[in-house]
């Protein structure tokens, strides 16, 4: 791939992550990080540690732990201590956490699935298909330093 075709799909990308954005519902009553820091806790598998959280965000602690107190306050995720480590904390999402984010995934996805079906031909369709699964193995990719990158085998997916 040439550098001007990487750019426009680099330009194509940025476009529909903006564009599913608009379409994203806010959520009321809660802060755009209060809703960032529940998205990755949703991401979480069986929960998420606030440092984690800083990581993945590229949020400060202070920010994380301020989103943090109003998804408690809310009643949104719960605190659990660690059983491994008793000074760590992992956050949960409450069973009402659980339903507005899926309620919330829900509404944003559905433009997208509404765009796909009114604008794609069948073989376009095969065609995203066949894109999801490159998407997907670049999502999976990690390179190790010095080494260059490498490639993921199809097992990856």
């Amino acid at each position: 791939m040439d550098d001007e075709d990487l750019d426009r799909l680099l330009g194509q990308l940025r476009g529909l992550q903006r564009r599913q954005r608009r379409e994203r519902p806010p959520v009321d009553g809660l802060s755009r990080s209060a809703v960032r820091v529940l998205g990755a806790v949703a991401r979480g598998d069986g929960g998420a540690q606030p440092t984690q959280i800083c990581t993945e965000l590229v949020m400060t602690s202070s920010n994380v732990a301020a989103a943090l107190r109003e998804l408690t306050r809310e009643g949104l995720v719960s605190r659990l201590a660690d059983e491994a480590d008793t000074r760590r904390v992992n956050i949960m999402l409450s069973p009402a956490g659980e339903r507005l984010v899926a309620d919330h995934r829900a509404t944003r996805d559905m433009w997208l699935v509404d765009a796909l079906r009114d604008l794609l031909t069948r073989e376009e369709e095969d065609v995203l298909i066949a894109a999801g699964a490159i998407l997907e193995r670049l999502a999976g990719y990690h390179a190790n330093p010095g080494q260059g990158p490498r490639k993921q085998d199809g097992d990856a997916l």
